[in-house]
């Protein structure tokens, strides 16, 4: 059983059989090229380079060829961390500049500024006097003050 396994290994550099190597790759690729049709980054497509190269080791089963696919994909990962930072960088940039923005709205350089704590402030205290003004005791047609006379009795 296990002679016919590493049978349907023709590469020491894949430790798959060939089969199911290149379904796995055909997979990855469809699936990375949706990302990268949905998304349109350039890291998508990246992945499926990686995912694929290594199809050339069953090809080829030298070492020179191993060792140059994986030069190639250390290069290809080395390019992908680059672009995170990169796309991280972009982020906390563009971050910065909402918050910038939105700080300059509220002091009146475009857009509408938002009420400060002291508006609302202001408008509890209006609230507050008006239902005062409901609950009074000396005028006689008070609905909230007579709301409750079989209590006064």
């Amino acid at each position: 059983m296990i002679l016919a396994a590493a049978a349907e290994l023709r590469s020491r550099f894949t430790p798959m059989p060939v089969g199911l190597h290149l379904g796995f790759c055909a997979f990855a690729t469809v699936i990375f090229l949706l990302v990268f049709i949905r998304k349109k980054s350039v890291s998508s497509l990246i992945w499926a380079l990686i995912c694929d190269a290594t199809v050339i080791l069953e090809l080829y089963h030298d070492p020179r060829t191993a060792t140059a696919v994986g030069v190639a994909e250390i290069v290809m990962f080395a390019i992908l961390i680059w672009l995170w930072f990169g796309e991280r960088r972009d982020k906390k940039r563009k971050a910065a500049e909402a918050a910038a923005a939105e700080k300059g709205g509220e002091s009146g350089d475009g857009g509408e500024p938002e009420q400060p704590a002291d508006d609302l402030n202001d408008i509890a205290k209006l609230v507050k006097n008006e239902r005062s003004k409901l609950a009074s005791d000396d005028r006689p047609n008070d609905i909230i003050g007579n709301a409750f006379e079989d209590d006064k009795l």
